[in-house]
């Protein structure tokens, strides 16, 4: 009998219970360097290919399709625990405790990313992703490690984590469009402006994941001023 009920508990399905012996998944103030990492890489990797000489549909495609993936599959793990518990052994490293058993990160991620290539020019739209790459680790890892007697927002995030967020955002800006080779003026502005726009975003009350409202909504107000120096 004990051998039979050992039988059943083997095969039986996963629940939350058992994902959490499965994998410990870090809670959203850890550290968690290998998912910021990946987020950088990821980003890089994705504006460096467009920048490279893509066409924009093209880009759009195949974004498109590893959304369309990335989306199935996520869905498939939220409803199926055993399929889950395989997915978390195999990406835990990179998911927090609050993704075990919801969307993570990524399809918000992918999404933006191919919402910017679409709708905002070439320069806009990487320039919105570098901000999201390299601005938001940058402000997480900095208000994690530093943040702890800042001052803090409304919605928790600390003041030497924005600032952070803010200058890295700047110096992309300003290296980037560096090599579009504008005037000094419009060259300080978009560095000044863009940089702010791209590093306070994640502090609108907005009920989005930031891996998809930085991208977009500092693209947005990129390409406003763009247009507004007539870049």
């Amino acid at each position: 009998m004990a051998q039979a009920q050992r039988l059943v508990e083997v095969q039986s399905p996963a629940t939350p219970d058992r994902l959490a012996a499965v994998v410990t998944l870090k809670p959203r103030h850890d550290l968690h360097l290998l998912r910021k990492i990946w987020h950088t890489g990821m980003g890089l990797l994705m504006v460096g290919i467009y920048q490279s000489g893509m066409a924009r549909w093209t880009a759009v495609t195949i974004l498109g399709s590893v959304l369309t993936a990335f989306l199935i599959l996520e869905s498939a793990r939220i409803r199926i625990p055993a399929f889950n518990a395989t997915c978390l052994k195999l990406w835990g490293p990179l998911l927090r405790k609050d993704e075990e058993n919801r969307i993570s990160g990524l399809p918000y991620y992918v999404g933006a990313t191919l919402l910017s290539i679409a709708l905002f020019p070439k320069p806009v739209a990487v320039l919105a992703v570098m901000f999201l790459a390299i601005g938001d680790p940058i402000a997480s890892l900095v208000g994690i490690l530093f943040g702890g007697k800042s001052r803090r927002f409304a919605n928790g995030k600390s003041w030497v984590g924005t600032a952070a967020g803010v200058a890295a955002c700047m110096a992309v800006a300003l290296l980037y469009v560096n090599g579009l080779a504008l005037p000094w003026p419009k060259l300080l502005a978009i560095t000044a402006i863009g940089g702010a726009v791209g590093g306070t975003v994640e502090l609108l009350p907005l009920e989005i994941d930031d891996n998809f409202s930085i991208p977009v909504i500092s693209g947005f107000f990129l390409w406003l001023l763009f247009m507004a120096l007539g870049v």
